[in-house]
């Protein structure tokens, strides 16, 4: 009979250990889950911040890049002017005829 108790006991405390780890279980479950949840709320905030942060920086420099192709292209403007007026005084130098100089024979 002392026997059975002790069994009996056994299972109780047994039961009750059991229902304890599971409870902790669950509880740790609960907890890496809303872990997890804050987690990727985080990243998803840090990541559309940097997102936002990197889009703004390729604006900024597209501008930039469009403001130096502005004033490359008025240079350039300014160097083809200055070709086609050297152009034009290398044509008018060349329809004139150089003053002709007496053929003499030695």
């Amino acid at each position: 009979m002392r026997h059975t108790k002790e069994a009996a006991r056994w299972g109780l405390f047994e039961r009750t250990v059991i229902l304890l780890l599971t409870m902790n279980t669950a509880l740790l479950g609960a907890c890496a889950l809303l872990a997890w949840l804050h987690l990727s709320a985080v990243s998803r905030d840090t990541n559309s911040s940097v997102m936002a942060k990197n889009e703004m920086d390729i604006g900024s420099a597209l501008s930039a890049l469009k403001e130096q192709q502005v004033l490359s292209n008025a240079k350039l403007d300014a160097i083809k002017n200055e070709l086609h007026a050297l152009n034009d005084k290398a044509v008018s130098a060349s329809s004139l005829t150089p003053p002709s100089e007496p053929v003499t024979n030695h």
